[in-house]
């Protein structure tokens, strides 16, 4: 078969799209989003390497929307812990900071590239619109506990602040493989739920 009827021929494998962000999902778990070609993954799949161009022309165009998947889990894991009618806004609050670090464990690769400058360099505004969707999100629960009562005297962008940076912590303890060489073993949900409750209850 001559080069250009390989590179037309249809992809017979089942969903291309599918495959590729999962194979780049495992190399940037494996190797980092550095190693993300999109060159490589078509010869990994077995693909011609014009293949993946019909879906993603661009490597950066392919790490935005597997950073977009990422964003999107994450919203739909707060909605549903925000449905919760029974639950204060203190505790909402709480449910949200702790589902970010839960979403960081259950989605490493996601969580990486969306604190990957270049990739967020590059990011397109149906990606930063839910980026920034969560964040207002975050900073509206913190408004609803602050009414109800909880760190009232702060400004609640300082609060924010402050719980964007536990929580980021947490997230990259519970996440990244690197801090298995300096911590013993992975971050517990005990552990995590102990660094939480001492943040929320003390005021």
């Amino acid at each position: 078969m001559s080069r250009a009827a390989q590179d037309s021929a249809p992809y017979h494998h089942g969903d291309l799209r599918r495959t590729l962000i999962d194979r780049a999902l495992a190399v940037i778990v494996a190797d980092g989003v550095e190693a993300v070609s999109l060159r490589a993954l078509a010869r990994d799949i077995g693909v011609s390497h014009a293949a993946p161009m019909r879906h993603f022309p661009t490597r950066s165009a392919l790490l935005a929307a597997i950073a977009k998947s990422g964003i999107t889990a994450l919203l739909e894991s707060a909605g549903k812990r925000l449905a919760d009618p029974d639950l204060s806004s203190f505790q909402k609050l709480r449910s949200m900071t702790e589902g970010y670090v839960d979403w960081a464990a259950a989605y490493p690769a996601q969580h990486m590239l969306i604190r990957n400058q270049d990739v967020m360099r590059h990011a397109d505004r149906e990606l930063l619109e839910e980026a920034s969707a969560y964040a207002r999100l975050h900073e509206e629960l913190i408004r609803q506990a602050q009414a109800d009562g909880w760190r009232s005297e702060q400004e609640t962008h300082e609060v924010f602040v402050e719980i964007t940076a536990l929580t980021a912590g947490l997230a990259l303890l519970a996440s990244d493989p690197i801090y298995r060489t300096v911590l013993p073993g992975e971050l517990s949900t005990e552990e995590i739920s102990t660094v939480l409750d001492r943040f929320f209850l003390r005021g």
